[in-house]
């Protein structure tokens, strides 16, 4: 072996270097040999890219730019941009676009799997009127409550 320092030291640096990356691979190996938690399933979502095929075609054949097509839409051009690539948008533009192509924004809707049921709420019945009760020091009429 040679005795140079400057070697040595190299040697040292890319040993240090080669333990440090195998110790992160073995981490890695680890990391994939782990169970996967379980989870609630997938999420409810919009399936943007269905809506795309289905509206873009109906926007070629308009024939109109995306900015003045979006302007009878209600949304603006950089929305249709993102519709068209698939991207989300927020429910309201959603349904803008859907009302506009004359398509029902639920056939885009996936609800989620594995989910829980929603919980039960009470059936609503006859609405009472509300009435409000007051403390009040002032004296008033009864005339003055019956016109309010």
């Amino acid at each position: 072996m040679t005795s140079d320092p400057s070697i040595l030291r190299a040697m040292a640096r890319l040993r240090k270097a080669l333990e440090k990356r195998m110790a992160m691979d073995e981490r890695a190996e680890e990391l994939a040999r782990r169970q996967p938690k379980p989870h609630a399933g997938r999420l409810a979502d919009f399936d943007m890219r269905a809506l795309a095929r289905r509206v873009n075609p109906m926007l070629a054949f308009d024939g109109r730019g995306h900015r003045d097509i979006g302007q009878e839409m209600g949304v603006s051009a950089a929305d249709l941009s993102r519709m068209s690539s698939g991207q989300h948008l927020a429910y309201q533009k959603v349904r803008a676009i859907c009302d506009w192509a004359g398509l029902d924004p639920d056939a885009f809707y996936t609800p989620s799997q594995n989910a829980p049921k929603p919980r039960k709420r009470p059936r609503q019945t006859a609405r009472r009127k509300r009435v409000f009760h007051v403390t009040t020091t002032e004296t008033v009429s009864l005339e003055k409550c019956s016109q309010s």
